[in-house]
């Protein structure tokens, strides 16, 4: 990949849409995105849609549980007669579906419903009996973290067969965001990644998955930490486990949207090699810039007295009666964040930026070469805010260090996070560490 820059396709493609809600139908692409890797299967994914009512968080839920109930009496059937290899599939079908299913029920009234985490510990029971069933070694994780708490991990390493032919075995460690689970994370660069060659490690830090729902631990911006603690773990347990050939000389991090962010936040540490940030933003606050009026922003960042907290908390509570988008929204930040009121997430939500206190970039610490991509029609971070401001911030990066992606059409990853683009993601994920990592790849053609 010789190129610094790869630019956006010229127009934005008109795009086949299920619901009549934006955000809906981009939760739905996200879910039949996972198709090709085992995640979902068209028929079962169209019969769900056709009982879910637009902005509906009930009939998500029950549509998505159906679905994964069937899936997952399938895998059982299919398990108990030998069958390996439907037996995976549809474990890996039902858990995302189930997954699916709680997602939308972080919606009610800013509490977490009382279904979220029985259905989140179903969806992750049936993806690690999906694991038992893979072709390469999958090692369920406990990442030290603080006091009692551990961050759960899995650690995906590529058949015998996969194996690269320069001796060890690169890393690539998968961030998750703001409301993606790691199981999740598995359709996107881990199955992709162990056919490459590269162990894949993912894990759930405070905020994120059933570390929120199970232990309430909330989310924090200084993400490098986290990730350092990751770290610490992989070093110990490749030299306790010296069989796995772990190259702890080749280790890269990748996430995307928050993940992107948390990400960049890693990539200070010496001991990344490489990060993917797939549309992350430069600071959350930002999102906000786009869906409230310049003066408002104004009124509340200056914080003058003309508009206390009770203004802005009546206006979002008026915006999540109007719009059940909004009402999700806010009612994940306030969770995610451990707070009550709307301008309390909005404070946490500035604390969560690539600027430094002392006006210096965060980004002058990070040495390593840096992908960063934006999407033209992404939700949150767009990419004059995001993508443009990051890759201006690594000018002390060689040019063949750093390289910038902005898609615009959905096929070539214009929607956030890549949705619905997932295979085309991972290759450039891929292709950016091989050239990184000093990985040659040549295709050897079967004799005639």
């Amino acid at each position: 990949m010789t190129a610094h820059k790869i630019q956006a396709q010229d127009s934005q493609k008109a795009m086949f849409h299920f619901f009549k809600s934006e955000w809906f139908d981009f939760e739905l692409v996200r879910l039949l995105g996972f198709a090709p890797y085992e995640g979902a299967e068209i028929a079962e994914v169209l019969q769900a849609v056709g009982s879910i009512r637009d902005s509906d968080a009930e009939s998500w839920h029950t549509a998505w549980l159906r679905a994964g109930s069937k899936t997952e009496a399938l895998a059982q059937e299919a398990e108990d007669r030998g069958d390996r290899l439907t037996a995976r599939r549809a474990y890996l079908r039902s858990s995302n579906y189930i997954r699916a299913a709680q997602y939308m029920l972080s919606s009610r009234k800013g509490h977490i419903d009382p279904r979220v985490l029985p259905t989140l510990e179903r969806a992750i029971a049936n993806f690690r009996r999906a694991t038992q069933l893979m072709d390469g070694d999958v090692h369920c994780l406990e990442i030290p973290y603080e006091k009692h708490i551990a961050l759960p991990g899995y650690l995906y390493l590529p058949p015998a067969e996969r194996r690269l032919s320069d001796g060890k075995i690169p890393i690539l460690i998968n961030i998750g965001g703001g409301d993606s689970t790691q199981e999740e994370l598995y359709f996107i660069n881990p199955t992709a990644g162990v056919q490459q060659g590269y162990a894949v490690l993912t894990y759930e830090g405070p905020g994120q998955g059933i570390l929120l729902r199970r232990e309430g631990l909330t989310m924090r911006p200084d993400w490098e930490v986290v990730n350092g603690k990751v770290l610490d773990f992989l070093e110990v347990y490749a030299r306790e486990h010296p069989e796995l050939d772990l190259d702890l000389d080749r280790i890269g991090v990748c996430g995307a949207s928050m993940g992107g962010y948390f990400a960049l936040r890693a990539a200070a540490d010496a001991r990344v090699n490489a990060c993917i940030s797939i549309d992350p933003f430069y600071c959350m606050w930002d999102i906000m810039k786009g869906r409230m009026p310049e003066y408002l922003i104004h009124m509340f960042e200056t914080d003058q007295g003309c508009a206390p907290d009770s203004f802005f908390n009546g206006l979002v509570r008026f915006l999540q009666w109007a719009n059940f988008q909004a009402r999700w929204e806010f009612n994940h930040l306030k969770t995610i964040f451990g707070v009550e009121a709307p301008s309390d997430a909005f404070r946490a939500m500035m604390t969560y930026t690539l600027s430094r206190s002392d006006e210096k970039e965060y980004l002058a610490d990070v040495h390593c070469p840096v992908f960063v991509t934006g999407a033209a029609a992404a939700l949150y971070a767009k990419p004059e805010f995001s993508t443009d401001r990051i890759y201006n911030a690594l000018g002390h990066l060689r040019d063949q260090d750093k390289l910038k992606w902005i898609a615009a059409d959905a096929a070539q990853g214009g929607l956030q996070a890549k949705v619905g683009a997932f295979g085309l993601s991972a290759h450039r994920t891929f292709a950016w560490l091989d050239q990184h990592f000093g990985i040659d790849r040549k295709i050897a053609c079967k004799p005639n």
